[in-house]
């Protein structure tokens, strides 16, 4: 019953490509959003290309303008013009969807020509299995692999860490420039009443200050 297979080799690889593709295109989100879930688990040392370039486009956008209003958005709009291998993340998901289409295509043209030749039914059913088992084989890669989940999570790191971390450091150094701007006097004035809320010596307070200036 499988010797239609090979008869119709063109068919077959056509089908075999394809389905390989739309999985490969699985793998490729995977092992990217993967790499980025590594880079956000220490964002204040990564050295992902990235997330280094959200890193600085963040930093750039509170100095600018004083503040980012709504985080979750500009950590979605960074990561939708991410690229892989020159095309968008969204593109790549597309891609593999296509391309399981284009596999099954190639199963119904080869049952179709099979019944085309007057060939029993049973002679077709190769292709309609290959066809349901694409299917299956697909949709469990892809809950397996779970892309989609790696994003979301790669997301909410992002936005916990610029909310949480990145903002409060950000607007302490804004604290600090404002007071090394005050007059000699009222400069330390001002640090020695910082030190004594935080119960801080003084050279704890300029070590502390050299310490964020470096982290941010």
């Amino acid at each position: 019953m499988f010797d239609i297979l090979l008869k119709q080799s063109h068919i077959s690889a056509w089908i075999a490509a394809f389905f390989l593709l739309s999985l490969l295109m699985q793998l490729a989100l995977w092992l990217h959003d993967k790499s980025l879930l590594r880079g956000a688990e220490n964002m204040s040392t990564v050295s992902h290309k990235t997330l280094k370039a959200i890193h600085s486009k963040f930093v750039q956008c509170y100095h600018m303008n004083g503040e980012v209003a709504d985080i979750p958005v500009f950590v979605d709009n960074c990561l939708a013009k991410e690229k892989i291998c020159g095309f968008s993340r969204r593109t790549f998901g597309k891609w593999s969807i296509q391309f399981l289409f284009y596999s099954v295509i190639g199963a119904g043209i080869g049952a179709f020509q099979v019944l085309a030749l007057s060939e029993p039914f049973t002679a077709a059913l190769p292709y309609y299995g290959i066809c349901a088992l694409e299917l299956y084989l697909f949709f469990s890669v892809r809950s397996l692999f779970d892309a989609q989940g790696q994003y979301e999570l790669l997301r909410l790191k992002l936005v916990e860490y610029f909310e949480n971390h990145l903002v409060p450091r950000l607007k302490l150094n804004e604290a600090m420039s404002q007071v090394e701007d005050m007059p000699q006097p009222k400069r330390r004035e001002e640090k020695k009443k910082r030190s004594r809320g935080a119960g801080l010596t003084a050279q704890e307070e300029d070590e502390l200050e050299v310490l964020l200036r470096e982290m941010v």
